[in-house]
């Protein structure tokens, strides 16, 4: 028994999420050069085609799924994509918290239906005080995506279009 309770507690420290800001995730600031982002991020992949002059592309992990992706536009980042729940917000909202949980823990909540799954998925809406906002995505009251990021970046629906 007491080494069933000694690897549960491992566990739990070992898959403890990481959390994001209002304005970061770890070093990575919203408004940080595309440069300094690159340099920081060893293990991201850049999406931006050399040969041409790309706007606006994501920084994405290469190796580690569960890593937030980065949006780059006009050589700097603007939005931060979590799709794991690895990645909390600062008030412990990731993939799988409820729509209650939002309700109860923010204020002022805009909410929409999904504009592809407009049936069972909405989009909830948070204007941060810092002038950015976070939309969490959801399916019957499940988060199964969000993002935090300025405005008008954190609204494109389908990220770089």
């Amino acid at each position: 028994m007491r080494i069933f309770l000694t690897l549960a507690i491992l566990i739990c420290f070992t898959t403890q999420a990481e959390s994001l800001t209002e304005s970061a995730f770890k070093d990575i600031k919203i408004g940080m050069s595309a440069n300094q982002a690159s340099k920081a991020l060893k293990e991201y992949e850049s999406g931006r085609i050399n040969s041409e002059d790309v706007s606006c592309y994501y920084l994405s992990p290469s190796k580690d799924e569960n890593l937030p992706h980065f949006m780059i536009e006009s050589n700097s980042v603007v939005r931060i994509d979590v799709f794991s729940n690895t990645v909390t917000t600062k008030d412990g909202i990731t993939i799988g918290s409820s729509k209650n949980e939002i309700m109860t823990i923010y204020k002022n909540v805009k909410i929409s239906p999904h504009p592809y799954n407009f049936q069972t998925g909405e989009y909830l809406e948070i204007h941060l005080s810092n002038g950015y906002g976070i939309i969490f995505e959801t399916e019957n009251d499940i988060v199964t995506s969000y993002r935090l990021g300025r405005y008008p970046a954190v609204s494109y629906i389908e990220g770089c279009l």
